[in-house]
Order: structure tokens, then sequence, then C-alpha cells
């Protein structure tokens, strides 16, 4: 249940990085295919923004596993499982949705067209801050659960001890 949650949250995922994400800015000239202004930074703002949005939807599904999946370790497994998969869904759903790649994009374009680059990931690494937002939040809520649960079990132990 959880990994098939978590697919269906990364298509809106990707939606939303396409929609939010900066674009690089290319110009087509006689003698390639160039970046107008810094190309570095739109692709490491683009990554972020991934990142975060990935933090986001991990630390939601975190919460809501934690309070509604009784089976601890099926929820856990669920969430790694699920947010790996979902943001690899994310990224290829906002990929998709991004303009084509440079190349097809400046094969269209005349000479000293300005169009937008493609949107992709250029650290791969961002895959991953779903699923371990995922399990560290999981992690704090089931202990802050248990902790919560074991405060109330024990009552006040304090009254017979005077």
């Amino acid at each position: 249940m959880v990994v098939v949650g978590s697919l269906a949250a990364g298509s809106p995922l990707g939606l939303v990085w396409w929609l939010v994400a900066p674009l690089a800015r290319l110009t087509k000239r006689d003698d390639g295919v160039f970046a107008v202004g810094m190309r570095e930074e739109t692709a490491v703002a683009a990554d972020g923004l991934f990142a975060v949005l990935g933090v986001l939807v991990g630390v939601l599904a975190a919460v809501l596993v934690a309070f509604l999946v009784r089976r601890r370790l099926a929820g856990l497994a669920g969430l790694a499982v699920g947010g790996v998969l979902g943001s690899v869904l994310a990224w290829q759903v906002g990929t998709v949705l991004g303009p084509p790649s440079a190349e097809a994009s400046a094969a269209a374009a005349r000479v000293g067209a300005r169009f937008d680059g493609p949107l992709d990931l250029s650290a791969l690494g961002v895959l991953f801050a779903w699923p371990m937002a995922a399990t560290v939040v999981y992690f704090a809520a089931v202990a802050g659960l248990d902790s919560q649960h074991a405060a109330e079990g024990t009552g006040n132990s304090v009254e017979g001890e005077a």
C-alpha cells in the first residue's frame, strides 16, 4: 500500500517540479548552441528544488505511515522502496513534460534564437532525498508514538513512593 501510494505521489511531484524548476536559457549561433547566463547555477537550482520537494513529500508520507500503518517494519520498507520509485517516477515525469533536448530544440530554431534547455537532474543523488527524509521522520514519529504510549501505560508512579 505504501509503495503504491508513493508511486501515486510521484507523478504530481514531477508535475510540480516541471512547473517551478528553472530552465537553462540557450541560444543558437552559427558555431553551435551556447548557454545564456549561468547554466550550471540553473542546473543546481533545479536539482535543489527537486530535493526540497522530495523531502516535503517524504516527510508527509512518513507521518501518514507512522500513524496509519500498524506493522512497523512493513511501513518502513514501503517508505524506502516507495520513496526511491516515486522519486524516479517524478524525475521522469518532469523530464518528459519539460522541453526537448538542446539538440532537438536547436535543430528547429533559427540562428540567434533563444530557447529553454531540457529539464533534467545533474546530480542523481537527489533521488534519495525523499526516501531518506521519510526514513528519518518515520523513526522520529514512531519513537514519539512509542514513548507517548509508554507514558500513558505506566501512569503516575510517584504517588506511592513517598
